[in-house]
Formats: C-alpha cells, structure tokens, sequence
C-alpha cells in the first residue's frame, strides 16, 4: 500500500492590502534586563517627540506615547546584541494604511495582546485592536490556511 505524503508550501503573506504606507525608523528598547529579540512583526508604539523613535509595545500606562500601537516591525528579529546603546537605526516600520495577518502580528514578549485596554478608567478606554486602527489605520484580519483542509 503506497503511503501519501502531504506538504505544505504555503507562504502566507503578512501585509494583505496594496498601498501600505511603511517608513524607516530607529527602534529603541532601553531595557537593560531584555534578553530576547525583537521579533519580525512586533507591535511599536512610537514616542512623542524627537528623531522617530519607535518602541516595542508593551504598557498601557506610558505618558511618552509608548502607550499606544502605531506600528508594526517589518525587517529582521533584532538580537539584543544589535541594539546598540538601546536602539537600531534604519529598520523598516508599517505605519499605515494596512490590512495584516493577524496570525503573524507579534506583542513583545507576550505582555499585551491586541485585547489589552489602552486607558482603563478614562473616556477613551480603548483596546489594541481598535487603537492601531485609529491611530494608524492598520487592522488586523484572522486568515486561514486553506492547505489546512482536505479536498
């Protein structure tokens, strides 16, 4: 009896709209104590003021702007050994106008989640999801392989 082999070439695309708005930014993660990488697709949020510096998005209570998802990494994971002094100069950043896979959007060390809510107790008590998408227009859409079912 011959044995069926089944594979999967898929390569799923992690931007799914044309005409995403994507800028090249510096990222900037002052934690002494970090010990993993900034991985493709995390959320940044970006910090008010100065030269576009982006951070990973992992509070809700920062007063910088760091509190708030306006963009998504898109270059290669960043080895804490990159970040030079606390940040990466030149690395590619979606910044608007997208529709993502959401099965491949990435929070920093899975602190937050697209569920987390942004101003808790305050008139604009928002969630992730809905925060990228106001102040970015980036929104997230759930994608399914269709690989994953049989004919």
């Amino acid at each position: 009896m011959a044995v069926q082999n089944r594979q999967d070439n898929t390569n799923a695309p992690f931007i799914l709209s044309d005409d995403s708005l994507v800028k090249t930014g510096i990222i900037q993660d002052l934690n002494a104590q970090r010990v993993d990488p900034i991985l493709q697709y995390t959320v940044l949020a970006k910090v008010v003021g100065g030269d576009d510096i982006w951070v990973p998005w992992n509070a809700v209570n920062g007063v910088d702007g760091s509190a708030v998802p306006r963009g998504i990494y898109l270059g290669a994971d960043i080895p804490v050994a990159d970040l030079v002094d606390g940040e990466k100069i030149g690395c590619p950043i979606l910044v608007g106008n997208a529709t993502v896979n959401e099965n491949m959007v990435v929070f920093d060390q899975d602190t937050l989640s697209a569920e987390s809510i942004i101003g808790a107790g305050t008139i604009w008590a928002v969630s992730g999801r809905l925060a990228i998408k106001e102040a970015a227009g980036i929104f997230f859409e759930d994608t399914v392989a269709i690989s994953e079912y049989e004919n």
